[in-house]
């Protein structure tokens, strides 16, 4: 499946050494994933980066792990699906998201939670393949949105097994009680082409 490029307005270079500044260390990629990362679930060539730029085509469905753990951290990530070629109606849209705390995988996906990037549920928080959360909400998210196809933007933060997230830089979702409590953050796709960028970790432990 082929899929169109969006350059980035700053060179990852300069974008992580903006990070740093501020005590995050970026997770993009300069010319390899694994620099950062690696490939699970799908093949190697499913996912690909170009100027600080990760593209996943989708098929088959698959995903990526930090090659760190973290427990208490924040983390920053900026997505956006392919507008091109996407002809189902709402409230059908393509489904990707992020994977926190991930463990071992089960069926699939890694036990762990999951902060949606699915374009009608975006900023949910549930627990994967055995994970658990308490008092968070998961279902269609229409306020604080962009139009399909644009960049949006999520913080995730785990401190104290709390985690809270802010999609577009407003508060969307918190819970608590997470199990698991400690694991690797990934990058999830589900069919269809999707796109990261300025990735970034601040470690609060």
């Amino acid at each position: 499946m082929r899929f169109a490029w969006i350059p980035l307005a700053l060179s990852a270079a300069v974008t992580a050494a903006v990070a740093q500044s501020e005590g995050f260390v970026s997770l993009s990629p300069v010319a390899d994933l694994s620099e950062h990362w690696t490939v699970e679930g799908s093949a190697r060539d499913t996912w690909s980066v170009k100027d600080g730029v990760i593209a996943c085509t989708g098929k088959p469905n698959g995903f990526l792990r930090s090659k760190q753990t973290y427990r208490d951290f924040i983390f920053r990530a900026e997505w956006r699906f392919q507008k091109e070629g996407w002809t189902q109606q709402p409230p059908t849209y393509p489904n990707a998201g992020y994977f926190i705390h991930a463990r071992t995988v089960e069926d699939v996906w890694p036990k762990s939670l999951e902060v949606q990037g699915h374009y009608g549920e975006a900023g949910s928080l549930f627990g994967v393949r055995g994970g658990s959360v308490s008092g968070a909400h998961r279902g269609p998210v229409f306020e604080n949105r962009r139009p399909f196809g644009e960049w949006e933007s999520i913080e995730i933060q785990s401190l104290d097994g709390i985690v809270t997230v802010k999609l577009n830089g407003k508060k969307m979702n918190q819970g608590h009680d997470i199990e698991p409590s400690e694991g690797n953050i990934c990058l999830q796709s589900e069919g269809w082409p999707v796109f990261y960028r300025n990735l970034e970790v601040k470690r609060l432990d």
